[in-house]
């Protein structure tokens, strides 16, 4: 039997950095995002597609959104849609359904199962400590576990898992919805548990590759396999101006980390490394050169400044004058010394300031 994972989609998401056009756009991908798994699901022959959690970002809901997918639900008979509440969405979407589809099956907050012959699919909406040892299963099936929540050592509340609890309970694989990147731990012999991530990155908190798990109960112990699913790739590129004199030796970094990356990706620029007071990454020039290059750039400087005190001891210039003065004072802290001195570096060199 095989059956697809997914978690974390978060259809109905702000997007609060893009522009208006972008922000509707993105809305739209997280729709067809799911509309592509679940026709990779039917041509794949899966019989269930588990939903384990955040669907959607907000209780928020419009009564189309809702209808939008309980329409691509309908559309596919041949499988089983088993949902799983998360922390995001709440009760939202199953309230805003007039009608449920006969294909979707809907966890309770307490272990609730749907049988398969050979697997059984188990699932709660809300965790709790002693969940695992209140489970009973028949250890002769293949048995799926759906949660959402945060993985601890020790659970204390309903929105932890400790899976250590999980071990030798004759469990064979245990779906997880919470974490935004793909994630594996070995259970023991048999189990694996695995957050499968959201299937379109959003932010810049989750770069990397996005996509679904593709389970197969036939193999043993069960297979698994990631599989990629995102139209856009989130990506943060630094690049470590550490030894460099100009401000075009920056540009020149900067141009050769952005090779290769696809123009549909959104792209943070992060620079890093130490470098001299004279020197500082000309962020409307970067941005200009590079902005319409991608769906979307960003830039962040997190470069320190390394000042020589013996190189500035006797420079009698006005800049020599100005960065002893700023050095010397102790009522400010390394960052505003770094601000302070950038600011007045590039304003003895004539250039235009937005303080």
């Amino acid at each position: 039997m095989r059956i697809l994972h997914t978690a974390d989609i978060h259809l109905e998401s702000s997007f609060v950095k893009l522009a208006p056009s972008q922000v509707k756009e993105r809305k739209e991908e997280l729709f067809l995002v799911l509309s592509r798994m679940i026709e990779e699901a039917s041509r794949m022959g899966c019989r269930a597609v588990i939903i384990a959690g955040d669907l959607f970002d907000t209780e928020r809901i419009t009564k189309r959104a809702a209808e939008r997918v309980t329409n691509l639900i309908e559309r596919h008979p041949e499988m089983d849609f088993l949902y799983l509440r998360g922390n995001h969405e709440g009760e939202a979407f199953i309230n805003k359904i007039d009608r449920k589809p006969d294909n979707l099956r809907i966890f309770s907050d307490g272990w609730s199962s749907f049988d398969y012959g050979d697997t059984v699919i188990w699932g709660r909406n809300i965790p709790s400590p002693t969940m695992f040892s209140e489970l009973t299963v028949d250890r002769d099936k293949k048995n799926i576990v759906v949660l959402h929540g945060a993985v601890v050592d020790h659970a204390t509340s309903g929105e932890e898992i400790s899976l250590s609890e999980a071990s030798r309970r004759g469990i064979d694989y245990i779906a997880l919805g919470h974490y935004h990147s793909y994630t594996e731990y070995r259970i023991d012999e048999r189990c694996s548990a695995v957050f499968c991530g959201s299937p379109e990155g959003r932010g810049f908190d989750e770069p990397g590759e996005h996509g679904f798990v593709l389970i197969d109960t036939d193999s043993s112990p069960v297979g698994y396999r990631f599989c990629p699913a995102a139209k856009r790739r989130i990506r943060i590129v630094k690049v470590d101006i550490s030894g460099l004199e100009r401000r075009l030796d920056i540009e020149d970094a900067i141009a050769d980390a952005l090779a290769g990356i696809a123009p549909t990706d959104l792209v943070r620029i992060l620079i890093v490394g130490e470098r001299p007071p004279e020197l500082y990454a000309d962020r409307d020039a970067i941005l200009q050169r590079w902005q319409s290059r991608f769906y979307y750039l960003e830039l962040k400087d997190e470069s320190k400044m390394k000042i020589d005190p013996m190189k500035y001891a006797y420079d009698k210039t006005l800049k020599g004058e100005f960065i002893r003065l700023v050095s010397s004072r102790t009522d400010i802290d390394e960052e505003a010394r770094d601000r302070v001195i950038r600011l007045g570096i590039r304003a003895l060199l004539g250039d235009d300031l937005e303080i």
